[in-house]
């Protein structure tokens, strides 16, 4: 048998899947890779700490004494292939899920191209500003705010916006004085925002 498992920081998540025939668990392995791989907002963070996954094909037939694969760095990686008496990986993978994004204002999460088909218009600039956690979508005068796990996801969530496509033409703010800072909370208070939310630094905290 071939199955195709998820780990998490080098530990068995989940299995997806148990296939009698090597190719057929090959081809199902591979297109999980390929479609993880196109993720372009990943998630980092679980519970509060950071995390990596793996996707392997795992099987009773020895296959090699050490396994070869390159890491989500690009960096070449080489591990023991047994994981027991009768378990040997025989293919491994950086594997990648999707982080969502919290609309604040419909309570609920949304992915990348749901915020860009929402809230994005061809040819219009806008202001996007990272607050803690959080980063503000100005259109006009209306503020639309959103909310990661933490800063490090709300930092690398504005550096990709920077270099994708549909938003390179948007002003993207991430360092703001102690006065912009100020306003931002004004605005976004009188907007109906609960300040006590606003002034958070986590929606996650670690356990």
């Amino acid at each position: 048998m071939f199955h195709i498992v998820i780990f998490k920081n080098n530990k068995k998540k989940k299995k997806l899947k148990s296939f009698v025939r090597e190719n057929l668990a090959l081809n199902f392995y591979n297109k999980l890779v390929n479609e993880s791989e196109s993720i372009l907002f990943r998630k980092k963070f679980d519970s509060g700490h950071e995390c990596r996954y793996n996707i392997a094909i795992i099987t009773d037939k020895f296959i090699s004494e050490n396994i070869y694969y390159t890491d989500e760095y690009g960096r070449n990686r080489v591990i023991d292939s047994k994981i027991d008496e009768n378990n040997y990986i025989g293919k491994i993978s950086p594997y990648f899920y999707e982080e969502l994004i919290f609309d604040v204002k419909n309570d609920t999460r949304i992915t990348l191209s749901e915020l860009e088909s929402k809230y994005f218009k061809k040819d219009k600039i806008y202001m996007i500003s990272k607050l803690n956690n959080k980063f503000i979508i100005q259109d006009d005068d209306e503020y639309n705010l959103f909310s990661l796990k933490n800063e490090e996801d709300s930092d690398r969530f504005l550096d990709l916006l920077q270099t994708t496509d549909i938003f390179k033409k948007s002003l993207v703010v991430k360092d703001i004085s102690t006065a912009q800072r100020k306003y931002l909370y004004n605005i976004l208070v009188e907007s109906g925002y609960n300040k006590r939310f606003l002034y958070t630094n986590y929606t996650t905290y670690p356990k």
